[in-house]
């Protein structure tokens, strides 16, 4: 279980829920469109008072602890639907915040639509390190990421994710645009790639596993697939400048036991903490997981009144990192169960038997998985090496 130690915390991260609203409809989305009304039934906007009630539970949290990075993620549904001038002010009363010798981070997903200038004007302002969620090329993008009007969204996505770009070429963006992608077993990974490296000049990027659960139907080989064609094309490209994090990570682990553990992706990562702050101020545990429905995501409390003590000893964050750190009895004996440790707890949960399950994508890592360390082998990584690391 991660634990705080000596009191010291690593990294604290906030997924703020800055807006409860989008303006796009994904099919596949976690927030509107698997069976939870969270977001429906709250405020649209979270308001300022709420946010400097964020910054006083960061203030209290460093007292509290020593903290390396405080990172708060504004997310949504789509976070430029908030209005600018108090998106500015939200940014200006974090900014203000007094949290000693901890670093604060901004960060942001985004469909990427409502990009405009004064938008890129206001992440330069505050260091925003921004992320735009995309697909892939338009007859995949729009099978699933389409409007409310059901009306294409790649291209004001791509406009988007441009004008990012030119910015971070003129030096007015802290870090290079980054796109995030949900794997798609009807589509192929190498075209994916392909379209990102190539025609979108992106070279950091994500792949995400679905949100899906036992009781869904799932493609699991189709979604091995997507990962092994992706990966064939990134090993044959061999730049090292491409940073795709879901390759780079277990990629690392399988090279080096020590390599530094990913929040969201990593079992046991040591003093690092991720929670949700939905728009009215309730903070909850890993946003994923609202798509259960299930007591664990139930709300902890209000950031006005909590502070990081009272949030790691809540009976929620107690059974969240209890079931993070502990393998499925399922995964006993695989050879890969140190490194996907039963998969995210969003992809374990049953009716049943709750998260108590191996991934519901156990097949596709073990295709994905396998095929990483062949890749390795090939480029004359020991064999010997990747057992001994990946058993650790």
């Amino acid at each position: 279980m991660a634990i705080v130690k000596d009191g010291k915390v690593k990294h604290l991260e906030v997924i703020l829920k800055i807006s409860e609203r989008c303006n796009i409809n994904c099919t596949y989305c976690y927030v509107f469109n698997m069976g939870n009304t969270l977001a429906a039934d709250s405020a649209p906007v979270i308001s300022l008072d709420t946010v400097a009630s964020l910054r006083e539970f960061f203030e209290r949290s460093v007292v509290e602890n020593e903290i390396e990075v405080i990172q708060v993620d504004f997310h949504g549904g789509e976070p430029l639907m908030m209005k600018k001038e108090r998106f500015n002010r939200m940014c200006e009363i974090l900014r203000e915040g007094n949290y000693g010798r901890s670093r604060l981070v901004l960060a942001l997903q985004t469909n990427g639509i409502l990009i405009d200038n004064e938008w890129i004007s206001i992440f330069e302002k505050h260091q925003i390190h921004v992320s735009v969620s995309i697909d892939g090329p338009k007859h995949i993008n729009d099978r699933y990421r389409l409007d409310r009007k059901g009306k294409s969204t790649y291209e004001g996505t791509v406009n988007g994710l441009r004008m990012l770009q030119n910015a971070w070429t003129q030096g007015r963006l802290s870090g290079e645009p980054g796109i995030l992608s949900v794997a798609n077993a009807k589509a192929n990974g190498e075209e994916i790639y392909r379209h990102f490296t190539k025609e979108l000049k992106c070279q950091r990027f994500d792949f995400l596993i679905p949100d899906d659960q036992h009781a869904d139907s799932i493609d699991v080989e189709g979604i091995g697939r997507f990962l092994n064609e992706a990966l064939d094309a990134w090993f044959a490209d061999g730049q090292p400048k491409i940073f795709i994090r879901i390759f780079n990570t277990y990629l690392g682990t399988m090279l080096n036991n020590q390599f530094s553990r990913v929040l969201g992706m990593s079992a046991n990562v040591e003093s690092a903490y991720a929670f949700t702050v939905t728009a009215d101020g309730q903070l909850r545990v890993d946003d994923t997981l609202r798509s259960t429905s299930d007591q664990i995501f139930s709300a902890i409390g209000h950031v006005s009144e909590l502070t990081l003590a009272r949030v790691l000893e809540s009976p929620n964050v107690k059974e969240y990192l209890s079931l993070s750190s502990e393998l499925p009895d399922a995964c006993c004996g695989c050879v890969w169960s140190k490194i996907c440790h039963g998969g995210r707890l969003v992809n374990r949960f049953s009716r049943a038997n709750r998260f108590h399950n191996k991934t519901v994508f156990c097949l596709s890592m073990r295709l994905f998985l396998s095929r990483a360390a062949s890749h390795l082998i090939a480029a004359g990584v020991s064999e010997e090496t990747i057992i001994e690391n990946i058993q650790k």
